[in-house]
């Protein structure tokens, strides 16, 4: 006889958690097309478009969190799911936080490389989103592994991506400013996949402790 799947089972929670992520990749969505069709005088529009998508995720996140604290019994440790829900949050907000820099800085244009750095941490959003949805089959390895991996994969991308554009920029730039908002535009992008990794890390021991 095939042995049976063993999953956790489907729940309010479970389900949450890739809706939580999916903000995350809408903002980024969102970033990557302005700065695929940069224009300084739409700064302030993506400013606020974004952080109308991150006050929805709040708003989820929310109605969460005060069905969590009137719950009797939980799938896993409440303060599990407290934790996940914040690091889910962080994501996000770290997302939100590009969309306000341009803004508050006022980029007049962006730094070099920055669209193929944007799209890498999109990548590893996305593969955070999917280990998120698998989740519920996490003792199926071949379910579940390879997003983690995928993150990991995304997050070393960015690791690299940041190293490379740090080093070229303090080589050439030699405006001060220009390369103050250069580094805080790769510090941003790079703080996003290393919170991607953060979260699923944690969801790996969530998985690891439930075994």
């Amino acid at each position: 006889m095939a042995r049976k799947e063993k999953k956790l089972k489907s729940n309010e929670y479970f389900d949450s958690f890739p809706v939580l992520a999916h903000f995350s990749v809408e903002c980024a969505e969102k970033i990557l097309d302005f700065m695929e069709h940069f224009d300084v005088n739409r700064l302030e529009e993506i400013k606020s478009g974004v952080h109308e998508i991150e006050h929805k995720a709040d708003e989820v996140k929310h109605k969460i969190t005060d069905k969590l604290l009137k719950e009797f019994m939980t799938p896993i440790d409440r303060e599990d799911i407290f934790e996940l829900l914040k690091l889910i949050d962080d994501v996000t907000d770290s997302v939100e936080e590009i969309s306000l820099k341009l803004y508050l800085y006022n980029y007049e244009e962006l730094p070099p490389n920055t669209i193929p750095f944007m799209e890498s941490t999109l990548c590893c959003i996305k593969s955070m989103e999917r280990c998120l949805e698998a989740f519920p089959h996490y003792l199926d390895k071949e379910a579940f592994e390879p997003y983690v991996m995928e993150v990991v994969k995304y997050e070393e991308e960015g690791d690299v991506f940041y190293i490379n554009n740090i080093h070229a920029l303090y080589l050439k730039e030699k405006d001060g400013f220009k390369r103050h908002k250069a580094e805080a535009m790769y510090t941003m992008l790079e703080d996003i996949s290393d919170k991607c990794r953060e979260t699923i890390r944690f969801v790996h021991n969530i998985a690891l402790k439930n075994i």
